[in-house]
């Protein structure tokens, strides 16, 4: 599967299987060994990584965020991935070896995004190849216009923010595409909130990966947000834990918040906090520091 697909993106973005065979290069491993590194849908098991997202639009520019759940030390194998490359450059948080999770790049345009257990399609570009599209665009017009323009291989949630203060927030299906999420703010955890796909889900293995996401939902929905503070604070929140928005590790659910991100698009600056946000400190990557083409 990895290689039918490797020729894909030959054809969509040759420059992403030159970078993976540059890292094949260097470490000594296969390309398809490097690929399948950002190919978690090709696997069967569901990787046990929950998310919490949030986007909203201020009257300072758009914001947007993510906790990203993870098994305990995770935390410790993040890498802040920077493609200094003048006015295209981005930065992506990630484990070293893969294409990246979430990101931003200099233009103010930046993502998150939500694992969702929907329909699966044998032929598509996973993930993280989409994300990497993603951080090519300037606008969320152009961002949701990549999504809908690509067939994907498995189900998942986009959250988008750029510079201009826009922001939107997509479910996607392979089978049906993508849809736009409705309301403001937009926040998001595990499951399909569009009535349209929440018919494909499959209901035992989200029981089973990611038991709190309905609670998570939940106690996100009663928490005002309203601005960035806000959203900090929602990051924070450790209400309900072990299943809370600032996740804490359980027998049931055995993840915990790895990093927390809040992405600036107007001043185009990144604050991340490695492991849980109630209790660490996030550092700030200002993109401005970037060199100029």
């Amino acid at each position: 599967m990895a290689g039918q697909s490797w020729k894909l993106i030959e054809t969509v973005a040759p420059d992403i299987t030159a970078e993976m065979k540059g890292i094949a290069e260097g470490s000594g491993l296969a390309p398809l060994d490097v690929y399948l590194l950002s190919g978690f849908e090709f696997f069967n098991d569901a990787s046990p990584a929950g998310c919490t997202t949030a986007a909203i639009a201020t009257g300072s520019g758009a914001v947007v965020a993510q906790n990203w759940d993870a098994p305990p030390g995770t935390e410790e194998q993040l890498v802040l991935l920077v493609h200094d490359t003048g006015d295209d450059g981005f930065a992506m948080i990630t484990t070293p070896g893969t294409l990246g999770w979430v990101g931003m790049n200099r233009s103010g345009f930046a993502f998150v995004t939500n694992d969702l257990m929907l329909d699966t399609a044998e032929h598509g570009l996973p993930s993280l190849v989409v994300r990497r599209l993603l951080l090519r665009e300037k606008t969320v017009r152009a961002g949701l216009e990549t999504l809908a323009r690509h067939n994907h291989r498995a189900g998942r949630c986009y959250l988008l923010g750029d510079r201009r203060g826009e922001v939107a927030g997509v479910e996607i299906s392979p089978s049906i595409g993508s849809v736009l999420l409705p309301g403001h703010p937009l926040i998001h955890t595990n499951h399909p909130v569009i009535p349209a796909l929440a018919t494909r889900e499959d209901i035992e293995t989200v029981a089973r990966v990611y038991p709190s996401s309905r609670e998570r939902l939940s106690y996100a929905h009663r928490r005002s947000v309203r601005d960035a503070k806000d959203v900090f604070q929602l990051l924070a929140s450790a209400e309900g834990a072990p299943d809370a928005i600032c996740k804490s590790a359980s027998q049931r659910e055995p993840t915990q918040t790895a990093f927390s991100v809040v992405f600036d698009c107007r001043n185009t600056t990144a604050s991340i906090c490695i492991g849980r946000p109630d209790r660490g400190t996030y550092r700030a990557f200002d993109f401005s520091c970037m060199a100029t083409a």
